[in-house]
């Protein structure tokens, strides 16, 4: 696990430098949008979605890390959009994000709204920009594509907005799958994408794609469920949807160690390579943030 530990911090930095270079605006970039982007992306972060597409590409032999470190940027500009959006008042109206005031709250929610639109943007801009074939180019953007699209992450925030108004009616029936399919979509299908995009660019063949695509998504449900556990912790957590709000921490905390188990296993398959993203379905089990 130190070992481990290592290579993430490594490649955390790594993709930092490159967040930091990629949001070096001219100009042409309103500077309040600017520093708006800035501020929400460089704060405090795991950069486990950017790490996972890293270590994922290079796992399926690829060398040139130019090819790659676009589609993590990318990769994070949308998660840290994502985030943006879940903190509007319309959404979960939080004031607070990685121990900062949320970004609505640092300026207004207009500037948070058009910052999470231009992160959005921004990303499949640096997806066209990478180097490397064409073909595998297309075929990462298609992923990341759906994954946050109506039938993933952008139909799971929806289905987390009427799953709300349901727990708020009091209506009970159903609401272990409801949840499931929200923490799918919303979250786990998104990490999946981030592992299996940096597979597709690394070269990785249909087979060992499909098992990398299956690992994680178990990873990604492992990292909801992880995420319920650790804020149900929290008072202002206690009336939403959640995997422990449905099951109890126990169950959760049961099922979280079948993903992890079933994430390693998928990942120990494609052989000694795969080592580093091995290690990490343990690592998400085992974290206290």
């Amino acid at each position: 696990m130190t070992d481990l530990k290592r290579t993430v911090e490594t490649d955390r930095r790594l993709i930092d430098a490159r967040l930091r270079r990629e949001l070096r605006f001219g100009r042409e970039v309103p500077t309040r949008l600017a520093a708006a982007m800035r501020y929400a992306v460089l704060g405090p972060g795991k950069r486990i979605r950017p790490v996972l597409t890293l270590e994922a590409f290079r796992a399926a032999g690829g060398r040139d890390l130019a090819a790659v470190l676009p589609f993590c940027a990318g990769i994070e500009f949308i998660h840290t959009f994502s985030l943006i959006h879940d903190d509007l008042p319309s959404m979960d109206d939080d004031d607070f994000r990685r121990g900062r005031p949320s970004l609505h709250r640092k300026y207004d929610e207009a500037t948070a709204i058009l910052a999470a639109d231009g992160l959005f943007a921004f990303a499949f801009e640096l997806f066209t920009r990478a180097p490397g074939p064409a073909e595998r180019k297309l075929a990462g953007v298609r992923v990341i594509s759906r994954a946050v699209g109506p039938s993933g992450m952008t139909g799971g925030q929806m289905l987390d907005i009427i799953s709300e108004v349901r727990r708020a009616k009091s209506e009970v029936r159903g609401q272990e799958s409801r949840v499931l399919e929200t923490h799918r979509k919303k979250t786990a299908e998104f990490i999946a994408a981030a592992v299996l995009a940096g597979a597709v660019l690394g070269g990785a063949a249909p087979t060992a794609q499909r098992k990398l695509g299956q690992a994680g998504l178990a990873l990604g449900m492992l990292f909801q469920m992880t995420d319920d556990l650790l804020d149900a912790e929290q008072a202002s957590e206690a009336d939403r949807a959640s995997m422990v709000s449905t099951l109890g921490a126990a169950r959760t905390a049961g099922r979280a160690e079948l993903q992890a188990r079933k994430s390693e296993r998928l990942f120990r398959s494609l052989g000694a390579g795969y080592r580093v993203l091995a290690g990490f379905p343990g690592m998400v089990l085992h974290r206290r943030s």
